[in-house]
């Protein structure tokens, strides 16, 4: 009987030890380095885009766009998008690991989308300068919550028809209600217009989610993929690269030639015209006056919701993903920080909201930008010393049932 007692209790903490060796491969693997890296550019982007013009007058009078309207305009934002449908794709598989069921798993994601709609409405009336992406980044958990279900093998071409036809759709009904728009933040005041806020969050605002939920469900499919292969990331970075750089000369190609009809139909000299296709807007403001016209589908502009630049920024952001999938874990300590600070996207997001009226009142731009990042990086020191959770990302998670305390 002792040697019976013995073998077993051997066995037991044998069973223990391999089982404690499991659980610290998951929690060292369970996150991706490169997709927290990707979270920190769409977090910096989007401070560039808020703090930095867009264009600027050139030493001769002329119009010219600025390095943060070339590159941060309405990319940064998409990815931010996408990476929510990526992470949601990731987090619906560790609660269904953890034994939860599919509707624990609705419920769950429900609630989320729910904390984080009532955050926009509260944080967005707070800063009407910035266009705030916090109620439709909510909603579209809410939309994806049965999406997730789905096989990647479904998932996969129902974003690229979306993708490709909801701008088409888009257009139309854009152009028959852009004389009614909200004009401002979605808050709880809209809720007594309810005809109204339903059409600008679906239709007529900044992110209209009837094409942007395209770019959650793309994330979606994506993370159905081993984000972790090598292989798999370098196809990432060189399909996005491709299809990235081949729509937007094909917008260019397209639109070109049509700057003087653009110029008649939104009344702008033609080197505004040429700003606005490249960064979004001028200042005679964004080129929806343009929207009657078909070829409006073909603008490369940003923030335009035609199909070139839906494609296009889409694909940016795939390839951005599969080319920090590739990096980040070689670059050592330096990697590790732009990934820590990518465990913080909302709390970096509406931090920044809800400083940027104060920071703009008292200092210039690129001091703002410095300040921003400063405060990036103490969160990064923090995150990736304690292994903690951020402050919203800790109540969002609690809130939503996905864990039972907080931080």
């Amino acid at each position: 009987m002792t040697q019976i007692y013995t073998s077993t209790t051997a066995d037991s903490i044998f069973l223990a030890i391999c089982d404690a060796i499991v659980a610290m491969r998951m929690s060292t693997t369970r996150r991706l380095p490169g997709l927290d890296a990707a979270r920190t550019v769409a977090i910096l982007g989007m401070f560039a885009a808020h703090i930095f013009p867009l264009y600027r007058i050139g030493p001769e009078g002329e119009l010219q766009a600025t390095a943060t309207g070339l590159l941060a305009s309405g990319r940064a934002s998409v990815l931010f998008m996408v990476l929510a449908g990526v992470s949601l794709g990731l987090f619906t598989r560790s609660l269904a690991r953890r034994g939860m069921g599919p509707g624990r798993r609705v419920l769950v994601i429900l609630r989320r989308a729910a904390v984080i709609t009532v955050l926009g409405m509260v944080i967005g009336p707070i800063n009407e300068g910035i266009a705030n992406i916090l109620v439709h980044y909510g909603l579209l958990f809410a939309v994806l919550s049965v999406a997730h279900f789905l096989p990647g093998r479904v998932l996969a071409p129902l974003a690229g028809l979306w993708l490709l036809l909801a701008p088409v759709l888009w257009r139309p009904l854009a152009y028959r209600w852009q004389q009614d728009p909200l004009g401002h933040n979605p808050g709880f005041l809209d809720l007594s217009s309810p005809r109204l806020l339903l059409t600008d969050l679906a239709v007529t605002g900044y992110y209209p989610l009837l094409v942007w939920c395209g770019f959650g469900l793309l994330g979606l499919a994506l993370s159905r993929l081993d984000l972790g292969r090598t292989s798999v990331a370098g196809w990432l970075f060189g399909a996005g690269t491709l299809l990235a750089a081949g729509s937007q000369l094909l917008g260019w190609a397209l639109t070109g030639p049509l700057a003087n009809q653009i110029s008649r139909a939104t009344g702008w000299p033609s080197e505004s015209v040429t700003v606005a296709m490249q960064v979004g807007r001028a200042p005679g403001g964004r080129i929806d006056s343009f929207l009657s016209s078909g070829h409006y589908l073909w603008l490369p502009s940003p923030h335009s919701t035609s199909l070139v630049n839906t494609v296009h920024a889409a694909a940016c952001a795939v390839a951005l993903l599969g080319l920090l999938l590739l990096l980040t874990d070689r670059l050592g300590y330096l990697g590790k920080l732009i990934s820590a600070a990518g465990r913080a996207p909302l709390t970096l997001y509406a931090g920044h909201l809800l400083l940027l009226p104060i920071l703009q009142e008292v200092a210039e731009p690129v001091t703002i930008w410095w300040i921003l990042c400063a405060i990036v990086l103490v969160t990064a020191l923090i995150l990736e010393r304690t292994g903690r959770s951020a402050p919203l990302e800790a109540g969002v998670a609690y809130l939503s049932g996905a864990r039972p305390t907080p931080g």
